[in-house]
């Protein structure tokens, strides 16, 4: 790793060009620097370690902690990924980090379909089977109102459009 100015080798950087990443320690370095246009690099050290396998750890792990394993399902989820490349999706969980009132714009998200499509994907990986017994729920809900549905269609004929 460059500790050194990589302008005139001789002293500690201590800055950084903002536009290439190049180390240099004081104005005369960057004046120097500066004199030849310089350009972005094609990746920035940050992604360069954003590649590398590091072992992901929690400091203070707790009961509702998700396993690591199940957030690298998360990221490779393409169910997720397709949620979240709806910008609505984005905008609201935008929104959710930003709320002084998480309980409360939470419950608001989880009025929007496509909110709870996303919710839905999360559950499916991090805990599938409170997304089965959810589903059965659902569907069992479904099932006793299509019952009522059809009791009701069969209790009460069809309006005449022309009533209301």
């Amino acid at each position: 790793m460059t500790t050194s100015c990589q302008i005139c080798n001789l002293q500690p950087f201590k800055y950084k060009c903002p536009t290439c990443y190049t180390k240099y320690c004081s104005l005369l370095c960057f004046k120097a620097h500066k004199e030849s246009p310089c350009e972005k690099p094609s990746s920035t050290p940050s992604e360069n370690l954003a590649g590398e396998c590091l072992p992901l750890t929690y400091k203070f792990p707790t009961t509702d902690t998700v396993p690591i394993e199940k957030l690298q399902a998360l990221v490779q989820s393409d169910e997720l990924k397709e949620c979240l490349s709806n910008p609505h999706v984005r905008d609201i969980l935008k929104s959710l980090v930003q709320s002084q009132t998480p309980e409360a714009s939470i419950t608001e998200a989880m009025k929007e379909p496509i909110f709870l499509e996303l919710a839905h994907a999360c559950l499916k990986i991090v805990e599938p089977e409170k997304f089965q017994q959810e589903l059965v729920k659902y569907l069992f809900l479904a099932l006793q109102l299509s019952d009522f549905i059809g009791f009701l269609s069969r209790r009460f004929p069809p309006l005449d459009s022309g009533f209301i």
